[in-house]
């Protein structure tokens, strides 16, 4: 029963498309992403990556998220992104999905500079793993921007390649930093935060805790969450900028989703 009660209310949120703030343990596409899943690109060149060698992105698997994922199999191969207006003196959480096979190492190197190819101003920071075991790992790291920093650069690339190693990557992406947080939510802010107009909606914290306890628990919601982290902010966007919109999205489908998930906690909480 309480697994079917799971089902039900979690197609319901689906359809209703009402999520609220990312949780802090859970780091989704949003603020500055680099590129979520490489599905935006033109044949095998991933969108706003700058190649060296021939890395391509490709559609077979193992993919971690949508229908894509970036690919090296040899040595000297590296994509490349640029990233403009990086905040000086802040920390940035930085993250990616590394698959690796055989005896190469999957590497993501992050540095900050002033001007783009300009003047490097960190020591490169390096997230990597050795042979994954036919999956992907997420490797995470915390990296503060020094004084002067306009840019930010991150690499993909491979070390200690021998014959038939691959790396492929997937969901890489950069969080906003700290002390801009809540200014990027106000101007990109969630459906069920616009709704209600305010992050500290008691009613929010309900609809947080049922993602985090049962969509976040599977891999087909973790899935949809990461979605809608990617497609909502426009959306929430109009909603928060007109009065009357806002007021239909929160009696028509917020509220309701509310008061059937305050009904059925007993049923679905952890």
């Amino acid at each position: 029963m309480r697994r079917y009660v799971r089902i039900v209310l979690a197609a319901l949120l689906t359809v209703t498309g009402v999520l609220t703030l990312p949780p802090v343990s859970y780091v989704a596409a949003g603020g500055m992403v680099v590129n979520q899943s490489f599905e935006q690109g033109e044949d095998e060149v991933p969108y706003a990556w700058d190649l060296t060698g021939s890395p391509a992105r490709v559609n077979t698997g193992p993919i971690y998220a949508g229908s894509w994922a970036a690919v090296i199999d040899e040595d000297g191969e590296t994509l490349t992104q640029w990233i403009e207006g990086a905040e000086a003196v802040v920390n940035y959480e930085i993250w990616g999905w590394i698959y690796a096979s055989g005896n190469v190492t999957g590497v993501i190197t992050v540095d900050f500079w002033e001007g783009q190819e300009g003047r490097q101003l960190s020591a490169t920071r390096m997230l990597f793993t050795g042979d994954t075991g036919g999956s992907y790992v997420q490797k995470i790291d915390t990296i503060e921007a020094p004084p002067g920093t306009t840019h930010l650069r991150i690499s993909l690339l491979g070390t200690g390649w021998s014959d038939g190693d691959e790396v492929r990557f997937d969901e890489i992406g950069v969080w906003p930093p700290g002390g801009g947080f809540w200014d990027w939510l106000r101007e990109r802010c969630f459906i069920a935060t616009a709704a209600y107009g305010t992050e500290t909606a008691p009613e929010l914290d309900l609809l947080r805790d049922f993602r985090d306890q049962v969509l976040l628990e599977n891999t087909a919601g973790t899935r949809f969450v990461h979605a809608y982290y990617e497609l909502s902010p426009p959306v929430a966007s109009f909603i928060a900028e007109n009065d009357f919109v806002r007021a239909i999205v929160r009696e028509v489908f917020v509220d309701p989703l509310v008061n059937l998930l305050q009904w059925s906690q007993g049923l679905w909480r952890a």
